[in-house]
């Protein structure tokens, strides 16, 4: 005697399902992993403006031009000032400046 066996789920559910999890996977992975490379750019910028704020901030009333190598938590970040035109600092072989308009 046979019965009917409709507990779980068939052959067809189980590979339509596995395969639309591969395709969002495939879809979502390229998209995420571009948001985590963009997440890092902008917080070593962020770190690069912190540490210039802070070393233009020690140097401001002295009114020259003037480079310094910070190193902090291993990262050297190469600071250049130029009274009145720019200031740049270099971290990771990326360079970020704030110019005067």
């Amino acid at each position: 005697m046979w019965r009917n066996n409709e507990k779980g789920f068939s052959l067809a559910e189980s590979l339509l399902s596995l395969s639309a999890v591969l395709i969002l996977t495939v879809l979502i992975l390229p998209l995420l992993l571009q948001m985590i490379g963009q997440s890092k750019s902008l917080w070593e910028r962020e770190q690069a403006m912190r540490v210039l704020f802070e070393e233009g901030e020690k140097r401001l009333h002295e009114g020259t031009s003037f480079t310094y190598v910070y190193i902090e938590e291993g990262e050297e970040y190469h600071i250049s000032w130029e009274a009145k035109a720019a200031a740049c600092v270099e971290v990771s072989r990326k360079e970020f400046c704030i110019r005067q308009q």
